[in-house]
């Protein structure tokens, strides 16, 4: 079920309905079988990961809350915790890298192949799981209602993509309930309608006409239509999963609760470092707070140490999003870049989020060589193997100035769409605001005009978002 559908819309309808209909004692259960609901009407079979994972995560926080796991006991909790997404997405391209380095050796051997289809989201609910159970060892609060712990872990808004929630920023909000405060079905509804905006009439269009074509057939285009197809693409991965989150946000506002923000303009980033605090930002806590915390931050006893722990961090980063070389080589190329920021910044002592030094010529450089260092790494994002990003590159040097084959509505909304992410955000903020305070027969024609705009301006292609298959 696809978040901009008509399905989904009638979906959250009927759930919303059902919802502030019940009494309170049954709201919990409305939100947990309609997210189970949910979730089945992608396969039914993707089911049993997702109850297997919350019931592990459950039982790992009893455990830890009466005293009865320690040291070897965590391990196996966190290792049955990780199984379902290491046999989904990792088991078939570890064992062909066996197959491949022990063949190199004169060893053949032939391991068995999973080939199953990863379930929508397992890395999303995987981790989710995991923060949850690790806080408890930490001596965080446990859930003792397993129906609560399943409903948060499968919270239909943000189940297949995200954002990855921790327990303190919605288990709360599970047990009182709220009531809707002033103007959250007005902020709902202007996330939604702003999420269907970028995804159908940004995203899906841009993707349609010019990012497709040319990474299918990268040898008809030229250097110059390559390198727009890549600014293309990078525009297109944010335009999309930053939609998934507003229809989350917004979603999840209309039952009076909410949900973390998982982006801020990433690409008006002057550093790597600062990229990684503005993109994907709930990814990127969860691997500082259970990752490069753990392994000593920057808090250790040797300097190398720290760019070790950056390092393999953003490794865990790239592998997080597919079981491919591509994605080691982006963790590695970004690793290495947030690693130089931070060789950087020791060196002229200015701290992460101060003013760059330099004025506008100093926010322009650093600005050009982020986001290029952005765009190029996008090519391992969007070509399946090296080899594909191979050709990329290789297209990319061709200097045969031709003129770009892209139509102008296209063009259009390319420029749109970073002119938009370019704005200040407080002419956003003030268009919410004022959205919000229409009458609520305002709000629903204006999200009815949009939908119209969407539907006749857009490819009218029912395209899933990117992030689902991570």
């Amino acid at each position: 079920m696809l978040f901009p559908t008509l399905d989904y819309l009638i979906f959250l309808l009927v759930v919303v309905a059902a919802y502030w209909s019940a009494p309170q004692r049954y709201r919990l259960m409305v939100l947990g079988v309609a997210s189970l609901v949910f979730y089945a009407s992608w396969d039914l079979t993707y089911l049993p990961a997702l109850l297997l994972v919350s019931g592990v995560a459950w039982l790992a926080g009893r455990l830890f809350a009466a005293g009865r796991a320690q040291g070897v006991g965590t391990a196996a909790l966190l290792g049955i915790l990780f199984t379902p997404l290491f046999i989904f997405k990792y088991w078939d391209w570890l064992a062909w890298n066996v197959e491949e380095i022990l063949g190199w050796v004169g060893i053949p051997l032939a391991l068995p192949s999973v080939g199953l289809v990863l379930p929508v989201g397992i890395s999303f609910f995987t981790f989710q799981a995991v923060a949850y159970t690790v806080d408890a060892r930490r001596g965080g609060p446990v859930e003792p209602g397993l129906g609560r712990l399943v409903t948060f872990l499968a919270f239909f808004p943000q189940l297949v993509a995200g954002p990855i929630v921790r327990a303190p920023e919605l288990l709360p909000q599970l047990k009182t309930l709220p009531l809707l405060k002033g103007g959250m079905v007005g902020e709902g509804l202007f996330r939604i309608t702003k999420g269907m905006l970028k995804k159908l009439l940004i995203a899906d269009v841009i993707k349609a006409a010019m990012v497709d074509p040319v990474f299918a057939e990268p040898e008809l285009y030229g250097g110059l239509e390559v390198l727009i197809a890549l600014y293309a693409y990078t525009l297109q991965i944010y335009y999309d999963f930053s939609a998934y989150t507003d229809i989350a946000i917004g979603s999840a506002l209309l039952f009076g609760l909410r949900l973390p923000e998982n982006f801020r303009r990433p690409y008006q980033a002057t550093s790597v470092a600062e990229f990684w605090r503005r993109w994907h930002i709930t990814l990127s806590n969860w691997v500082r707070d259970y990752i490069y915390y753990p392994m000593g931050g920057s808090k250790t006893d040797a300097e190398w140490k720290v760019y070790r722990n950056i390092l393999l961090t953003l490794v865990t980063i790239g592998l997080w999003h597919g079981a491919s070389w591509n994605f080691v080589i982006y963790g590695v190329l970004h690793g290495t870049a947030v690693g130089l920021n931070r060789w950087q910044r020791q060196r002229t002592g200015r701290r992460p989020g101060e003013p760059v030094p330099g004025g506008w010529w100093g926010w322009l450089w650093r600005f050009l060589i982020t986001f290029h260092f952005v765009v190029l790494c996008r090519i391992l994002f969007r070509t399946e193997a090296l080899s594909g990003a191979a050709v990329i590159c290789t297209r990319l040097l061709d200097m045969e100035l031709l003129l770009p084959r892209f139509s102008p509505l296209t063009w259009g909304l390319l420029l749109l769409g970073y002119g938009i992410h370019f704005t200040p955000t407080r002419w956003v903020d003030s268009l919410q605001v004022w959205f919000t305070q229409r009458h609520p027969a305002l709000q629903a024609l204006i999200a009815a005009l949009v939908a119209a705009a969407c539907w006749q301006m857009g490819t009218r292609d029912q395209l899933a978002f990117i992030y689902y298959r991570f």
